[in-house]
């Protein structure tokens, strides 16, 4: 079985989470609530089909991506994003 990548974890994450970034504040004539809603919960729940200790690396993962940021509205989207999407209880 072939090991991942070096820091393929983290570019799929930030794809993941510049997505979900996209349908929370993009505006009614981009794409409507509904819709941005259903995406985001269905990235959910996929996340949330994780084992635990994937899930970990994940929150780990975040919390480096979030120390790295330099716009604070996307950093504080990024430190909450594994409580928003039920990959973490805090």
């Amino acid at each position: 079985m072939m090991q991942n990548p070096p820091g393929l974890v983290r570019r799929l994450l930030e794809a993941i989470v510049a997505y979900t970034w996209f349908f929370e504040t993009c505006d009614d004539s981009v794409l409507d609530d509904d819709t941005a809603l259903k995406q985001m919960e269905y990235a959910a729940y996929l996340l949330g089909q994780l084992p635990d200790g994937d899930k970990q690396h994940l929150v780990e993962e975040l919390a480096a991506i979030a120390a790295a940021e330099t716009d604070p509205a996307y950093r504080e989207f990024i430190a909450t994003f594994s409580f928003a999407m039920g990959i973490s209880e805090e």
